[in-house]
C-alpha cells in the first residue's frame, strides 16, 4: 500500500479489500481527502471535539437530519465514502469553518483513513482522473511522504505491542480488578489511575479510551500492556463492524497470542489505471469491483492475515452485554450497570440519583449533552434515560442520532417527558426510543422499568 501512495500517481484512488472499501483524492504527491466506508457518525463526532469544534455539534447533528446530507443505510461505493467530506464541506458552505479548518478535519480523517490500509493484505486498486467538482481542491493536504513517516512512526510503536495487541480498536477489560491492583507496581501506572481506567472501560476501544483520557493512542496501549501480558486485562476483538477492518502489521516473528490460524503471506494488491473514465462526485457512477487481464500484481513486505473472522461470534455476543460482566472472581466494579442520563435540569439529575442504589449502579449525567457527546459516544451504557425537551438539541433528535451509530443500537433509551399524549409517545417511539417515562415518577416506577430491560437480580 505504501507503493501505491508513494507511486507518484495524481488522482482518485479507489480500493477495495474484504468488505471494506477506501477512497483517497491525490494530486502533486498530497492526499488532500480520504475515507473509508467504516468512516461515519463517531468518527467525526469525536475527532470536531478533538480538533476544538465542539460548538460545531449541534449544527452538525442537524445536518445529519436533512435529507440531503443523511447518511442511507445500504449506502455504497464513493457516495458512502465521500459522505464524510459532504459534512465539512457544508460546514464549509455555512460559514462555519474556515476552509484552513476544514483542511485540518480532513487531514485528521485521512490519516484514519490511511492508517487502516497499512494491514491490508489483498486488494484492488483503481485509479481514476482526479474529479474537478471537488470543493476541497484548494485544499493543500498533506504531503504523502509527510505522511508515510508520520504513520510508520505510529506503526513502529504498535509493532512492539504486536503480539497481544494489533489494532486500536480492541476492547480491553478486567475480570477481577483485585487481580489488577495487586500488579499496579509492576505495571507502572498507580492503582487510582487504574481504578479510573477500569471504570471507563465498560467495552470501550483503546482509540475511544485515549480520547477520553486525552492520550496518545499508542502510549496508552504501552502503559496497558503489561497488565495484557500478565492477563489482569483482557481484550475483546473490535465491535462489528469494525471488525472488518484489517490489522496492523505486525513482525513477521511475532504472533498475537489469541489467534491461533494466523497465517503469513505476501500482500496482494491489484492496480487498474483508468485514464478515460471520469468521476463525479454528485449522483456519483460508483466503480465495479473487476479484475481485468492487463492488471499490475504488487507484492509487499509480509503480514498476518485477518483472523478476527473466528471471534465474530464472540464479539457479537459480548457487545450488548460488556457493561454486566459477573465472571467468578470479578469485583463489585465490573457488575454494575451504566445508566447514562442527559437532562438539563439538575433537579431531576439529582432526583434519579437519589433513586439509584450505586452498590449495583453507575450513574453518569450529563446536562449538557452538546459538550458531553465525546463522553456519550466512548462509554458503552447499560441504559440512556434522556429528557425529551432540552434546549440544545431535542431529545427525539439526539435519539435517532445515537441509535444510527452501531455503539448505541442495542441500548435502551427511554425518554422522559412530563407530556403523557399519544403523539408526543409516537415521536419518541419513531425516534428509535425503547420506552417512555412521565414526570413525575416514583423509584417503584423507576425501578420497575429498570428491571423491565436490564433484567435487575432481586436484590437490585
Amino acid at each position: 500500500m505504501t507503493k501505491t501512495l508513494e507511486s507518484g500517481q495524481t488522482g482518485r484512488v479507489y480500493i477495495t479489500g474484504d468488505n471494506v472499501e477506501w477512497c483517497l483524492d491525490i494530486t502533486d504527491g498530497r492526499v488532500i481527502f480520504a475515507a473509508h466506508s467504516l468512516q461515519y457518525l463517531n468518527t467525526l463526532e469525536t475527532t470536531l471535539p478533538r480538533l476544538g469544534y465542539e460548538a460545531l455539534l449541534p449544527i452538525y447533528w442537524r445536518l445529519t437530519q436533512l435529507e440531503v446530507y443523511k447518511r442511507q443505510i445500504g449506502q455504497a461505493g464513493l457516495e458512502a465514502l465521500n459522505w464524510t467530506s459532504k459534512i465539512v464541506g457544508a460546514l464549509v458552505q455555512y460559514n462555519l469553518l474556515e476552509t484552513k479548518q476544514a483542511g485540518e478535519i480532513l487531514a485528521q480523517l485521512a490519516e484514519d483513513a490511511v492508517e487502516a490500509l497499512l494491514g491490508l493484505e489483498k486488494a484492488t486498486v483503481v485509479w481514476y482522473p482526479f474529479p474537478k467538482e471537488l470543493w476541497y481542491t484548494t485544499i493543500y493536504g498533506t504531503e504523502i511522504p509527510a505522511l508515510v513517516n508520520h504513520l510508520s512512526g505510529r506503526l513502529k510503536a504498535w509493532q512492539s505491542l504486536g503480539d497481544l495487541i494489533c489494532s486500536p480498536y480492541q476492547r480491553p477489560y478486567c475480570e477481577s480488578p483485585d487481580d489488577l491492583y495487586k500488579l499496579a507496581r509492576q505495571g507502572g501506572l498507580p492503582q487510582r489511575m487504574l481504578e479510573s481506567l477500569v471504570r471507563l472501560m465498560q467495552g470501550a476501544s483503546i482509540r475511544q479510551l485515549a480520547q477520553t483520557v486525552k492520550q496518545d493512542e499508542t502510549k496508552l496501549a504501552q502503559l496497558l500492556y503489561p497488565y495484557i501480558k500478565q492477563r489482569a486485562i483482557k481484550l475483546w476483538p473490535p465491535l462489528p463492524p469494525l471488525n472488518r477492518l484489517p490489522w496492523l502489521p505486525i513482525k513477521q516473528q511475532q504472533q498475537p497470542e489469541s489467534v491461533t490460524d494466523a497465517v503469513s503471506k505476501p500482500a496482494d494488491i491489484t492496480v487498474i489505471n483508468k485514464p478515460s473514465e471520469t468521476l463525479t462526485t454528485g449522483n456519483t457512477t460508483y466503480p465495479e469491483n473487476k479484475t481485468s487481464s492487463d492488471n499490475n500484481t504488487v507484492s509487499e513486505k509480509q503480514s498476518t492475515t485477518d483472523t478476527w473472522r473466528s471471534n465474530e461470534n464472540e464479539s457479537e455476543s459480548s457487545a450488548s452485554g460488556n457493561n454486566n460482566l459477573q465472571s467468578k472472581g470479578s469485583g463489585n466494579l465490573r457488575s454494575k450497570h451504566l445508566i447514562i442520563c442527559i437532562d438539563d435540569s439538575k433537579a431531576m439529575l439529582e432526583k434519579i440519583e437519589s433513586y439509584l442504589d450505586p452498590n449495583y449502579f453507575e450513574l453518569k449525567t450529563i446536562m449538557d449533552p452538546v459538550k458531553a457527546i465525546s463522553k456519550i459516544c466512548v462509554r458503552k451504557p447499560s441504559l440512556i434515560l434522556m429528557d425529551i425537551s432540552m434546549p440544545s438539541i431535542s431529545g427525539n433528535s439526539l435519539c435517532s442520532i445515537l441509535k444510527r451509530s452501531y455503539m448505541f443500537k442495542d441500548v435502551p433509551i427511554i425518554m422522559i417527558s412530563s407530556n403523557s399524549g399519544a403523539l408526543n409517545k409516537a415521536k419518541a417511539e419513531v425516534s428509535g426510543a425503547a420506552g417512555y417515562l412521565e414526570k413525575p415518577f416514583s423509584k417503584e416506577q423507576l425501578m420497575q422499568l429498570l428491571d423491565n430491560y436490564l433484567n435487575l437480580n432481586p436484590i437490585e
